[in-house]
């Protein structure tokens, strides 16, 4: 089994005040061409509901959440411009935390369990209600992220 590496290429750009870390990962003992890529990784400073403990509209926690997927579309586009193939961005950066149980309720999202279901969100949209994160108003917005 080869030993998998990965090796910083770059630690670039601030953007937004945030930085995005380019990563190239690959087997290097095998030095095969195509078996690697660039990863960014993205900081992100959420922009926070400023009374999380409130429960929102579904509206209403969905305006939130495209504030912040609008700072990732455009991270992204920029993490591609320098050469990222891929993306990773933080577990919570869309929504925030500090939610109580009720008040997170409205920006859950269905997720439908895999081994029972075949599903794709951006070329099924009216399978399941609650999707609107990953298909409004363009079902491609989150699968392509600029990349």
């Amino acid at each position: 089994m080869a030993l998998r590496v990965l090796q910083a290429v770059a630690a670039v750009a601030v953007l937004c005040r945030f930085p995005v870390t380019l990563t190239r990962a690959g087997d290097r003992s095998e030095g095969t061409p195509g078996q690697s890529y660039v990863a960014a990784v993205y900081e992100h400073r959420v922009i926070l509901n400023p009374e999380p403990h409130v429960p929102l509209s579904r509206a209403a926690a969905l305006k939130h959440m495209m504030s912040n997927l609008d700072v990732y579309e455009e991270q992204a586009a920029r993490a591609a411009e320098q050469g990222a193939q891929i993306i990773v961005f933080p577990e919570d950066g869309l929504q925030g935390f500090n939610f109580s149980r009720l008040s997170i309720s409205a920006y859950l999202e269905t997720i439908p369990d895999p081994q029972s279901e075949d599903w794709n969100p951006c070329t099924q949209t009216d399978r399941h209600t609650h999707t609107e994160v990953c298909t409004e108003p363009d079902p491609e917005r989150i699968s392509w992220a600029g990349l």
